[in-house]
């Protein structure tokens, strides 16, 4: 009986030790990434990878979705992240974290990849024709400024045309001050000479160039310096070309300021005069205040769809529809090979914070590899107080709706700048997300798939119908900025597009007959019960998106070709 005690005394002893497990110290996690500065080289894959060594499973996130990675998660031991593509000009914060199993400290570092931009080389252009105006410094005459026939100092012309070249005016003046040196913007400060530069002193004065030689040559770059004693009103300027016998208007771009911006106008030659020279001339008109021009220069040029045709025609820009003067209208142009080209004009609506149309050219040289740039930021033509509350963080979204753009990033593709600008909150509506990124996205696309050779025309645009509600900007998971406001939501959403039929006719669309024209509408009630694919269905004739919208699109453009709505004969 005893020795049975003793027995189960021990047997309850054992079971009791065999219960007791040891405590297991925590496993010391150890995380490793190598490099931790990456330049993406977009022609040797091998250059960008991140080795991962780690005892613990791991997750990779990106701070910008432009930055592309093939795996975002992983197990322990050694690991390699491919980096498939970057954002240009942009540096970007891979940040990789260990993923505790049990009590185990968490661990993070960070890579910083970096992609730079590509180095456009500037294309050499001939110079025609350059005048500084500086080849004596003016100096007063009885105490004012002297004209342009009181004083040959202003004459320095240069370049393969000048020589022969004649000049009339009336009330110019040449003044060695407010120099075009001080200060210029970027894309003039090459060419700001300072010294002299000439003034226009009344509605009326001009500058006329005449007899430039040219020879053969039809298309040309024209820029120079300009500045007005206030914004700078387009207006107020007249820059014509000629041929010795008649005059024509030119259309031209500047930012819309008041310091000294370069002024461009591209344009091209229907027929060069028989004489092979050119004329230029430059005259102010009754709101112009103290507007002044520097540094003339003309070169050789590339094919513009500014034709010039010397029977006073200008062949005016296919994709602008009429507007009135009190219109709130604004362009935004950029730089492409070198020059400056028009990325898109569009028609504001204050109230609404909304753009009603944005009119813009698609061809293939807008388009590339840049990719989305995710520049979202306040328009720099429009006050912001109009615009939608869309840009910094974290309150930069609508409430229950997408930031829906209006020219797509996807048609401007080219470089970064011009796809900058279409993150402009003025080019956002609020958009339902699944209408956003299904039939709307598709449209965008199936749009895309007629580029040719001639430009293809777009207006895309939104409609406020009855009944039209309203949503907050400036939103972020359901708070809000201290400055968000109400933002129209709009009914419908529309496009018109048109372009020769050939597509490949060299012709400017004013010099086309109806023949050889088309376009197309398409017409989408703001829902989300759409099929993702864009269909035919919805497509129209453009006179019928006029007669909804009150607008008139493509105005140059005959009436019939806008009452075409044959789907078959488009890529969609």
């Amino acid at each position: 009986m005893y020795m049975a005690g003793v027995f189960l005394a021990l047997f309850c002893a054992c079971e009791e030790k065999e219960q007791t497990e040891p405590e297991i110290p925590p496993v010391e996690v150890s995380l490793t990434v190598s490099p931790q500065t990456l330049v993406f080289d977009e022609n040797d894959a091998s250059k960008n990878v991140i080795t991962v060594n780690t005892n613990a499973n791991w997750k990779a996130e990106v701070d910008n979705t432009a930055l592309k990675i093939d795996k975002s998660e992983g197990t322990s031991g050694e690991s390699r992240i491919q980096i498939t593509d970057a954002p240009v000009g942009v540096t970007c914060k891979l940040t990789l974290t260990t993923i505790p199993q049990n009590d185990e400290e968490v661990i993070s570092r960070e890579v910083t990849i970096s992609r730079a931009a590509p180095i456009i080389e500037p294309i050499e252009r001939t110079v025609i024709y350059n005048n500084d105006f500086d080849k004596e410094v003016s100096s007063k005459i009885s105490n004012r400024w002297p004209y342009l026939d009181e004083f040959d100092g202003w004459k320095n012309a240069t370049g393969t045309g000048q020589g022969s070249e004649t000049y009339e005016q009336m009330s110019v003046s040449v003044r060695n001050d407010w120099f075009s040196d001080y200060s210029p913007n970027a894309d003039y400060k090459p060419y700001a000479s300072g010294k002299n530069n000439l003034n226009f002193t009344r509605s009326g004065s001009y500058l006329a160039i005449n007899g430039i030689r040219v020879g053969q040559e039809r298309d040309f770059i024209l820029q120079f310096g300009s500045s007005e004693n206030k914004l700078f009103d387009y207006a107020d300027l007249i820059v014509e070309v000629g041929n010795g016998s008649s005059w024509v208007q030119l259309d031209y771009t500047r930012a819309p300021t008041r310091d000294w911006e370069l002024t461009t106008c591209s344009f091209s030659l229907q027929n060069v005069a028989a004489d092979g020279t050119l004329g230029i001339r430059f005259s102010t008109t009754d709101g112009a205040n103290l507007m002044r021009i520097d540094d003339v220069r003309l070169t050789d040029g590339d094919p513009s769809s500014q034709v010039i045709a010397f029977d006073n025609t200008v062949y005016p820009l296919p994709e602008l529809p009429l507007y009135g003067s009190n219109d709130y209208v604004i362009t935004h142009t950029g730089t492409l090979g070198g020059e400056t080209v028009r990325n898109y004009t569009m028609l504001f609506d204050r109230e609404k914070h909304a753009a009603l149309w944005v009119a813009y050219p698609l061809h293939a040289c807008y388009r590339g590899s840049s990719g989305r740039t995710e520049a979202w930021a306040a328009d720099p033509l429009i006050d912001a107080a109009f615009q939608a509350l869309l840009y910094g963080n974290p309150y930069c979204y609508y409430q229950d709706y997408s930031r829906g753009h209006q020219i797509p990033s996807g048609d401007r593709t080219i470089n970064d700048e011009l796809n900058a600008q279409t993150f402009y909150a003025s080019n956002m509506t609020p958009q339902d997300g699944t209408f956003n990124g299904g039939i709307w996205e598709s449209l965008e696309s199936k749009v895309r798939n007629n580029l040719c050779n001639d430009t293809l025309y777009v207006v895309t645009g939104c409609y406020f119908g009855n009944g039209y509600t309203s949503t907050y900007d400036g939103n972020y998971n359901d708070s809000y900025d201290p400055n968000a406001k109400l933002c129209a939501v709009p009914t419908h959403y529309f496009k018109v597009i048109l372009r020769t039929r050939s597509g490949n006719s060299g012709k400017h669309v004013g010099q086309c007959e109806a023949s050889e024209l088309k376009a197309i509408g398409f017409w989408l009630e703001h829902r989300n019960d759409y099929p993702e694919e864009f269909s035919t269905d919805y497509c129209q004739s453009v006179e019928y998106i006029e007669q909804q919208t009150g607008f008139t699109f493509f105005p140059s453009v005959p009436d019939k070709v806008k009452k075409q709505c044959a789907p078959s004969e488009w890529n969609l």
